[in-house]
């Protein structure tokens, strides 16, 4: 066989829309025909079509972009779209695949084709179905003479066939192309291409731009190059052996093209996306979606799994999957991105566990919400959390505006911010810079009333400083004065004692639910524990104490010597002036603030009732007994709803054994450790795998997610790639470039342990720098 001609079939059967993703499991190696089950089943059609009528719908073959890349996708479907064939409708069956390697289906076209032929065409006739258009004439697809049969038999089949087994061969030994060229040549251009690699990676990493307006070395003096040319110019000045191999390149294959920069940041996504599906593997998982729109516009849907990863002694792992986004905003438009992502990804969506959105309408809406269309879509029961992150801001933001009093509080530290924020005055403080007030966030009133609180002395030392210098002019003097006036009245020191007294109580579940490895019931434990804790503060202790503090704050204020002017009425109205009150009470301060004390706390206390009420007591409940602490651990029939949502078998022995022995571990250990379904699934899992069907309630139990918190942290990646200076990237390469940028530690390995597989799907195309 000509090495040269099998060479130039390899590549240029190759569809364009395939030249820019690729499938190769890591690390990379021959692998089997993709079998993937899809349980959602395709909409079929009814109409009656035979094979002229499929090569006029689907003539073109890069309309098709769901076949194999590297190897045959043999989609698996538990029932395939039907045609009428003579009067009866007739489908693609799975079995076919049997003894069939080289076949592969289409889900797009509802139609097959041949792997081999489609990659490494020698002849094969140009209306070929198995190539072009596809064959789906499934009366006809089995017989004799017909069909697969007659394709399998082909000259031109078999002369395919042959070479993609050879190409495995070569590729399986690591002879590809060596024979070709020279060993050393081959090592200088893969460690050049590796370098590219690696300077593109540190700065996706860092989620710093790569180019400018240069994409070549040539006149680089002259600025404007960018931040990629200049680092690997820099490179190649340090590393010796980057520099000799720069010689021996061909001044049009230096790969510092705009293309090639993109090409190399989609290859690390699909990398990136591909390690991530198989950490999840075969394990169910919860959905996490929250979106936001960035300055152009664009609607950013971004995409989280959580997960238990069994390679890593089953710990908890979330992964940003992808940033998507979708024309229209409805619920039905979002759930089917949603879904087609997943699908793209290659996750199966029927492993979806429980989903997890914010409490908006669209997301959560029992009718025509996202979280209702995908259950109906997936025909399966599938628990939707509203976020607890998001249900905690509520509590504060409802809470805090009950009171008309607290409002004012926070316009008051609103204005003090924006008056020391101001130049002329930000040189004369001295104390803790004050914080901007966040409608979205109210961890930013925590941090603004801390401090007020902290910082007292320096902030009221300022204001009068700034009133008693005339330098500072009318407008600034007049707002100091009305500012330093209303922060020394009691009733606002005592504000700011009971807003941060309720606020530290609500901030180490907020922390908590912040971080990836917190769980539902993890969650929804601590946010009980802070109900519980608040409601301990509506006693006359705690008053008293809030109180003492405000009035100990207020009387440390230096007092005013300026005496005050002494009011005197009008002679001619003594007749009609009342110097005395009729009965009437004066209005009480300390009462006034113990009113508003016990409001506030009332109302804190109420929304979070309200808002953390039990929806899903049943699964609430199951959670509780996979806790060690609980009096009913490990009771099979409260934890068979759990069960039920995957149709996983409860064996009631397994339970039994598995309860005994586990207490008996925990009685065992001297050193007091803190024992949480975390703690028994990562030290116990080997013992548990005996018992499948307690092991998949403890992977369950930690597979439910508490909050949005790892999608909005990928808003901060988001703003940060796509700033000002690169606002016309499309869409595709900022999901890539936001995805990349969280997720760094595997984007740190397509530079090390997974570099060799960059380079072979860098390589999969025709280069002037052979690779391999």
């Amino acid at each position: 066989m000509d090495i040269r001609k099998w060479l130039v079939s390899s590549t240029s059967a190759r569809p364009s829309s395939d030249l820019e993703c690729t499938t190769i499991t890591l690390p990379f190696q021959p692998a089997p025909p993709i079998q993937s089950d899809i349980t959602e089943t395709p909409v079929g059609s009814n109409s009656e079509t035979g094979a002229n009528g499929a090569e006029a719908e689907f003539s073109n073959l890069q309309a098709v972009d769901d076949l194999g890349i590297d190897q045959p996708n043999q989609v698996k479907l538990k029932q395939y779209p039907a045609r009428m064939f003579g009067g009866k409708k007739r489908a693609f069956v799975s079995s076919w695949y049997i003894n069939r390697d080289w076949l592969e289906y289409s889900v797009k076209a509802d139609s097959a084709f041949c792997f081999c032929c489609r990659k490494f065409n020698v002849g094969t006739s140009r209306v070929d179905a198995f190539v072009n258009a596809g064959y789906r004439n499934w009366k006809n697809a089995n017989e004799t003479d017909r069909g697969f049969h007659k394709h399998q038999t082909s000259k031109e089949h078999l002369s395919s066939y042959a070479m993609w087994k050879e190409r495995e061969r070569r590729v399986s030994s690591g002879k590809e192309i060596s024979t070709l060229l020279n060993a050393d040549q081959l090592q200088k251009n893969r460690y050049y291409v590796s370098s590219i690699i690696d300077v593109i990676g540190f700065l996706v990493e860092n989620q710093l731009p790569l180019r400018g307006k240069l994409d070549a070395f040539d006149n680089m003096s002259e600025g404007g190059s960018g931040l990629f040319l200049s680092l690997l110019d820099y490179t190649i000045k340090k590393d010796p052996l980057l520099a000799d191999a720069v010689k021996t390149l061909p001044r049009n294959a230096t790969y510092t093209c705009h293309d090639i920069q993109n090409e190399i940041i989609s290859l690390l996504s699909e990398v990136v996306t591909e390690a991530i599906v198989k950490e999840v593997g075969d394990s169910y998982y919860t959905l996490k979606v929250d979106g936001t729109r960035d300055p152009t516009g664009c609607e950013n849907i971004s995409i989280v799994i959580r997960f238990v990863n069994e390679s890593e002694s089953y710990e908890v792992a979330e992964r940003l999957l992808t940033v998507a986004t979708a024309e229209m905003g409805d619920a039905r438009t979002l759930t089917d991105t949603i879904l087609a992502e997943l699908n793209k990804a290659g996750l199966n969506p029927s492993k979806i566990l429980s989903q997890v959105y914010d409490g908006a309408s669209l997301m959560s809406g029992k009718i025509g919400g996202v979280q209702k269309l995908l259950q109906e879509k997936l025909n399966k029961n599938i628990p939707y959390v509203h976020c607890l992150n998001h249900q905690l801001h509520l509590v504060v933001v409802h809470a805090m505006s009950a009171e008309a009093a607290v409002m004012d509080f926070f316009n008051v530290c609103n204005a003090l911010y924006k008056y020391c924020k101001k130049p002329t005055i930000a040189v004369h403080y001295k104390g803790e810079r004050l914080k901007r007030l966040l409608e979205q966030r109210w961890t930013g009133h925590l941090a603004t009333v801390s401090v007020i609180l902290n910082n007292f002395e320096e902030i009221t030392s300022l204001l009068t400083e700034i009133d008693s210098v005339r330098a500072h002019g009318p407008e600034l003097r007049m707002e100091a004065v009305g500012l330093l006036r209303e922060i020394s009245t009691p009733s606002f020191l005592f504000i700011a004692n009971l807003v941060h007294e309720v606020l530290a109580l609500l901030d180490p579940p907020n922390k908590l639910l912040q971080r990836e490895d917190t769980d539902l019931w993890t969650g929804l434990s601590i946010v009980t524990s802070a109900k519980v804790c608040m409601q301990k503060l509506r006693c006359v202790e705690g008053f008293t104490k809030v109180w003492e503090k405000a009035r100990a704050a207020a009387n440390a204020l230096p007092k005013s010597t300026t005496p005050k002017r002494r009011r005197t009425g009008n002679k001619n109205m003594d007749d009609y002036l009342v110097e005395e009150t009729t009965g009437q009470r004066e209005d009480d301060v300390e009462t006034e603030l113990k009113r508003l004390y016990y409001s506030t706390v009332d109302s804190v206390v109420g929304e979070m009732d309200q808002r953390f009420s039990e929806q899903n007591s049943h699964l609430y409940r199951a959670l509780a007994v996979l806790d060690p602490e609980s009096d009913l651990f490990l009771d099979p029939e409260t934890v068979k709803c759990i069960m039920d949502l995957t149709q996983s078998p409860i064996c009631y022995a397994e339970f039994e054994v598995a309860k005994n022995f586990l207490r008996s571990q925990k009685e065992s250990k001297t050193e007091g450790d803190n024992w949480t379904t975390k703690l028994i699934l990562s030290k116990y899992h080997k013992a548990l795998q005996t018992m499948p069907s307690v092991l998949t309630a403890f992977k369950h139990a930690l597979t439910f997610g508490a909050s949005t918190a790892m999608c909005e942290n990928s808003f901060s990646s988001l703003r940060n790639v796509f700033s000002d200076h690169r606002r016309s990237m499309l869409h595709k390469r900022k999901a890539q470039l936001v995805q990349l940028a969280f997720e760094r530690d595997l984007t740190r390995k397509c530079t090390t342990e997974w570099k060799d597989t960059v380079l072979r799907r860098f390589n999969v195309r025709t280069r002037r720098l052979q690779l391999f």
